[in-house]
């Protein structure tokens, strides 16, 4: 019986740690209007007041506003219109056409960037916010209800395939091989609606199991990808912690297959024609 019981306990503590790590790994992202924000060299981050600090730089230019920065005063201004934001770095406090106003943290220099906490600068506008924990990301809206038809669907969640985990607002297609060769499989198409957010998507899914580094190796080869008839040629991603391929099919028309191999399988001659029987039957 006690060791009925040390084995279960045991289990639960792998799952929970197997979880706490998934969730570490997701990173945060910032939709505005529908569009997720890039943020090529410095992340959004979470502070030790649970809010999301922002490079200020690249969602402001994504809700049409102008930033600008005084270094002599560590102050940066946000302007769109008949607005202006004025937040000076280090301090809680900051002004919205002259007239102040109070955060529950303050904006920080990091990675040579002014991080800004994206709700208050975001309402200062007049965008609405949501957060969605379950697949971190913040959502930022500035048109009006009704107007959105295109957006991010926000059904608050995620499933885990084969320990990738895939949001449940997607186009990609992510599935269970169960095959002597492929363990799990997953596709893209120009066809399918919005192709530039599968391609994020499927970095981000990734990124969620591989890390960081080899989801930018996928991102960086698939990139090119733009219309239809654009041609992808294959690669092999080798990833050396788990003994795996992540083999991305040669495309010339409007799909990319993506094949996850089991741990230990070494692809040769015969792997391209032995993927294809399996997926056709």
């Amino acid at each position: 019986m006690k060791k009925i019981v040390l084995f279960i306990t045991v289990s639960v503590i792998m799952l929970m740690a197997f979880t706490t790590t998934s969730f570490a790994q997701l990173p945060l992202r910032v939709v505005v209007n529908g569009n997720r924000v890039n943020f090529p060299d410095a992340e959004p981050f979470i502070d030790d007041n649970g809010r999301t600090q922002v490079p200020v730089r690249f969602v402001s230019e994504a809700l049409g506003a102008e930033v600008s920065w005084e270094g002599s005063i560590k102050t940066v201004t946000i302007s769109q219109r008949d607005k202006e934001i004025k937040i000076v770095i280090g301090k809680k406090d900051y002004t919205i056409n002259g007239e102040k106003s109070l955060m529950d943290t303050e904006a920080l220099l990091k990675e040579d960037r002014t991080f800004v906490p994206i709700r208050f600068v975001s309402e200062g506008l007049g965008a609405r916010v949501d957060w969605d924990p379950a697949v971190r990301t913040v959502y930022i809206d500035t048109r009006e209800k009704g107007d959105s038809k295109d957006d991010t669907p926000k059904d608050g969640g995620f499933e885990e395939i084969n320990g990738f985990l895939v949001p449940k607002d997607t186009n990609i297609v992510v599935v269970d091989s169960s095959s002597k060769i492929v363990e799990t499989r997953m596709s893209i198409n120009v066809l399918r609606p919005n192709f530039e957010k599968q391609k994020e998507d499927l970095v981000l899914v990734i990124e969620s199991r591989f890390g960081k580094d080899i989801a930018n190796k996928v991102k960086e080869h698939i990139q090119p990808k733009k219309e239809r008839w654009d041609y992808l040629p294959e690669k092999y991603i080798y990833v050396e912690e788990t003994d795996q391929y992540i083999w991305i099919s040669e495309s010339q028309t409007a799909g990319i297959s993506i094949a996850i191999t089991i741990p230990g399988y070494e692809p040769d001659d015969n792997y391209y024609d032995d993927v294809v029987v399996e997926w056709e039957n």
